[in-house]
């Protein structure tokens, strides 16, 4: 299969590649049901062991943690022992990450196996972009929206039946259940190492581009896609964490309806999850997108600064629509790079960038609620994040690729033999 960009023409998508298809599909749904599965069923492990308020906490901040240093190692290992064997092992650690948590007799348990599991998915973060890439370079469109709207399903159904599996079964077979489906998510990628192999004789077809370390700081175009991406997640993490408080504050509403204007924010993200990937192929300016996620996230927090009690709903779908951004940014990983191994380093990059500093989003929220007292501060805030997308789409407009950005800059080769993919 050729890795190099170029004219293709579509052919099925199940044509030669069935195990890849569902084998990104089965790794993309394992990406977010960790948190997830966990946070609802405290009260229940509180029956068992003390979970205290700060280890709720300490919890809580490690999704973008884990995700920021994974996505700083997970290139290297890609590039050693080949994509397919990555996620392999970004499999090995969710599942071993989860198990520990199962058998878990405290609070530390809990979160050393978080940490161990979220590496893993971390892993997968990086890594399935370049999956992508690789085994459809002429569908990337469609594949990246299939698999952000597994994602986003897969964030959106363990926190409603979380709580109610886990008071049926106990809160360890409850986790044992995510276990499981992490689990069948190895087989078709072990079937696929096996086919490829046995196609290929074990002989490597990359080729020597994809062994090349990109030095992306002097790519404008990897910059923006990691400020894109970086606005995308401080955005995600931020209103997952504060907007219910915040609403209860702004618009004066119960804890149950700021509950569903949260699921009202997550669940506007699927079907955006599903076109945008298709448009951005189709429209020849990338910079509209970005452009209409700033719109769209300053209109939101505008509205709910201005008028909270009018229409608030509109102003949380606003949000929601304003997250185009985190599809758009999976999408140009694989359209602006011209090999499987730019994207797995512009995927790594991006996403090492954007999880580092959502790391600190929530952090600064609960400093400016805590010093002023108010919520004004937050939703000023998070328009002069969202207004930091703009010169990212200036540079994104010019649809330039990675590659030829760094054409004139000298390019480190590494002298490992690659590995087998």
């Amino acid at each position: 299969m050729s890795d190099v960009v170029a004219k293709l023409v579509p052919r099925p998508v199940w044509a030669g590649r069935t195990l890849a298809l569902i084998g990104v599909v089965m790794v993309a749904f394992n990406l977010r049901t960790l948190p997830g599965s966990l946070s609802p069923i405290f009260a229940l492990i509180n029956n068992e062991f003390a979970v205290p308020t700060l280890a709720i906490g300490i919890i809580g901040a490690i999704p973008p943690a884990c995700f920021a240093i994974a996505s700083l190692v997970t290139p290297r290992i890609g590039r050693r022992i080949g994509i397919e064997w990555g996620l392999i092992v970004s499999l090995v650690f969710s599942l071993a990450g989860q198990l520990i948590r199962v058998f878990s007799h405290d609070w530390v348990g809990l979160a050393v196996g978080t940490s161990v599991a979220l590496f893993g998915v971390g892993m997968g973060n990086v890594l399935l972009p370049p999956a992508i890439k690789k085994y459809f370079p002429d569908r990337i469109s469609l594949i990246t929206g299939v698999y952000v709207s597994a994602m986003t399903l897969s964030a959106a159904i363990p926190p409603f039946v979380a709580y109610p599996l886990g008071d049926a079964v106990g809160w360890r077979w409850e986790l044992v259940t995510w276990a499981v489906v992490t689990g069948i998510a190895f087989l078709p990628w072990l079937a696929q190492l096996r086919r490829d192999r046995r196609e290929t004789n074990g002989i490597d077809h990359l080729g020597r581009h994809n062994r090349v370390r990109l030095n992306l700081w002097r790519s404008p175009t990897a910059v923006a896609i990691t400020l894109t991406l970086a606005v995308s997640s401080l955005n995600g993490y931020i209103v997952n964490a504060w907007i219910p408080a915040a609403m209860i504050g702004i618009a004066g509403v119960t804890p149950a309806t700021a509950g569903l204007f949260l699921a009202l924010f997550a669940i506007t993200g699927f079907p955006v999850a599903l076109i945008i990937p298709t448009m951005v192929r189709r429209l020849p300016r990338t910079d509209i997108f970005v452009y209409a996620s700033a719109v769209f996230h300053v209109t939101g927090y505008l509205g709910l600064l201005l008028w909270p009690h009018f229409v608030t709903g509109l102003w949380i779908v606003s949000l929601g629509l304003g997250g185009l951004i985190f599809p758009l940014t999976l999408t140009l990983m694989n359209l602006r790079t011209k090999s499987t191994g730019a994207s797995l380093q512009v995927s790594g990059f991006s996403q090492m960038g954007a999880y580092g500093a959502a790391l600190f989003g929530p952090l600064i929220v609960g400093v400016l609620h805590e010093v002023t007292g108010g919520w004004t501060a937050f939703l000023i805030f998070m328009m002069a994040i969202a207004v930091c997308v703009i010169p990212a789409a200036i540079v994104l407009g010019r649809g330039r690729m990675i590659e030829d950005e760094l054409s004139a800059v000298p390019q480190k080769i590494s002298r490992r033999v690659p590995a087998q993919n």
